[in-house]
């Protein structure tokens, strides 16, 4: 009898070391790419999309997604929006004006008319690419909805920092949680419509997280993907 328990006792102890190692070891296989970005020629490090090229695949929900771009104060908010290819972005006006929203983008061209404050209109943005709103009633209006091909991007703060993958945005957006990148290289790049766009390469080593700097200067940005 006793050596039955002592078995099972030895049986449970290797059962619970085996889960303990297994858990570490995908902490261990994980992480995050994090950093700042400095810019010169620009009064804030802010609204610079920041995201890795090419991705560990995978599909995501975009059933419950809930992308937003604003209009209060003759403004669009967010300046920057990123999203995924596939979403519908809402269009609410939330002035005290109408609004006439449009894009003449390659990657998607719209007209959503004249509509009235509390109204709001809806696109669904299917290609990805870098989308320029503009307000046909106000020529000082002007934002830039960028879809993504993959979820692993960031929008700099007003300090300049980042992390890939964005926890708080993806569960802002509905797309709830996101697993870290796995160890490996990438390439990070850079989108901002005054900077230059620039590539830096970033390695997630099975330590976990990675922290990049990257120095941007004003000029003509490149395109989001080749």
């Amino acid at each position: 009898m006793e050596d039955i328990q002592l078995r099972r006792y030895f049986v449970f102890v290797l059962l619970f070391a085996f889960l303990i190692l297994i858990y570490f070891a995908g902490l261990a296989l994980a992480g995050k790419i994090k950093g700042t970005v400095k810019v010169k020629g620009l009064r804030s490090p802010d609204n610079i999309l920041v995201y890795l090229t090419k991705a560990p695949s995978g599909s995501m929900d975009l059933s419950k997604t809930n992308f937003v771009m604003d209009q209060r104060n003759l403004e669009f908010r967010p300046h920057v929006l990123p999203v995924l290819v596939g979403s519908t972005v809402r269009f609410p006006n939330n002035d005290q004006v109408d609004h006439n929203i449009f894009s003449m983008s390659r990657t998607k061209g719209f007209n959503l008319g004249s509509y009235k404050p509390g109204d709001s209109k809806a696109v669904l943005f299917d290609k990805p690419g870098i989308v320029e709103l503009r307000c046909d009633v106000h020529a000082e209006m002007a934002a830039y909805i960028l879809v993504m091909k993959n979820p692993y991007f960031a929008v700099t703060d007003k300090k300049g920092n980042f992390q890939i993958p964005d926890p708080n945005y993806l569960q802002q957006a509905g797309l709830g949680d996101l697993t870290d990148l796995a160890p490996g290289k990438y390439i990070v790049k850079t989108w901002h419509e005054k900077l230059k766009t620039q590539k830096k390469a970033a390695a997630v080593s099975e330590d976990g997280d990675v922290t990049v700097q990257l120095n941007l200067k004003r000029g003509v940005p490149g395109v989001l993907y080749k």
